[in-house]
């Protein structure tokens, strides 16, 4: 404390004024918070006990933490509604939705993840076998006809004999071990999203950043209850989409940074599987030759 009054200057709107005292204060023109620090006490003397003190330097509001996604306030909004706002705002407003998303809550974002793309999954896979099991059993039956011919691969009548033995039973069974699936998906896809992310350098935030631009990118697997393959598609590329809004917004990067890290795993993939055919046809040329 000081007996005598000091001229200081705020270095944010640059006014002078004069105070009693140092240390914390808040400016008295414009009320951002400063530090007045203390002025020889020779100086003072020489002035007649008013002294300038030091250049002050502002001090260094904190950034404002992102509130949370709906889904994870789910304890204040309520589990049902956490998620209609989270999967909501994930299709049509996702950059509220990645703005409001905290880094911390890798948990929470896991259960969204698993739970919305384990349900639905369930769900079309249980909708699929009601609504075309005949439609199936009548391929299975022309493709049964077929395997008599010379022509008929063995490996293929492998798979329609087993495709032929699958029941409601199999369905509940793959039901039973989505949630499973869907944690695999889920960090093979945030792992190889954030490798591309260190490959084109925009990683700023680190994993839990990645990961939770992934998780919520898994909204749009509520189209999995679309059967015959058309929802998963659909799912799948606005998937991809929101990866890339996501990782813009959770790591400050770049449109075409963001673009590129996200686009990168499911190019990948595609090439991945479109060799498969090809593997496999070399695999049964080499049998038959052998």
């Amino acid at each position: 404390m000081l007996e005598s009054a000091v001229l200081a200057r705020c270095p944010s709107c640059r006014n002078t004024f004069h105070t009693a005292r140092t240390g914390r204060q808040d400016c008295p023109v414009c009320g951002k918070p400063l530090v007045v620090p203390e002025a020889p006490k020779n100086l003072i003397e020489q002035q007649g006990g008013t002294a300038s003190a030091p250049a002050l330097t502002p001090i260094e509001e904190p950034a404002p933490r992102p509130a949370g996604t709906p889904w994870e306030r789910r304890d204040e909004l309520g589990l049902w509604a956490a998620w209609t706002k989270t999967v909501s705002q994930a299709l049509l407003e996702p950059g509220k939705l990645y703005s409001s998303a905290r880094i911390d809550r890798g948990p929470a974002q896991l259960g969204f993840a698993v739970a919305t793309g384990s349900v639905f999954l369930a769900l079309g896979q249980i909708l699929d076998h009601l609504l075309f099991a005949r439609q199936r059993e009548q391929i299975q039956l022309w493709m049964q006809q077929l395997s008599g011919s010379p022509s008929y691969p063995p490996w293929l009548q492998k798979i329609v004999e087993s495709s032929s033995k699958s029941s409601i039973l199999d369905t509940v069974l793959w039901s039973l071990l989505s949630p499973f699936m869907m944690l695999v998906f889920l960090y093979a896809s945030a792992g190889l999203t954030h490798l591309c992310a260190l490959l084109f350098g925009q990683n700023r935030r680190g994993f839990p950043a990645t990961f939770a631009a992934t998780a919520y990118a898994f909204a749009p697997l509520v189209f999995l209850v679309v059967p015959a393959g058309c929802g998963g598609l659909i799912g799948l590329v606005w998937c991809a989409v929101l990866t890339g809004i996501g990782l813009k917004a959770t790591h400050g990067i770049s449109s075409g940074g963001a673009t590129v890290a996200a686009i990168a795993p499911y190019v990948l993939f595609c090439c991945a599987i479109c060799a498969l055919p090809f593997a496999v046809a070399a695999m049964v040329a080499r049998r038959g030759a052998g």
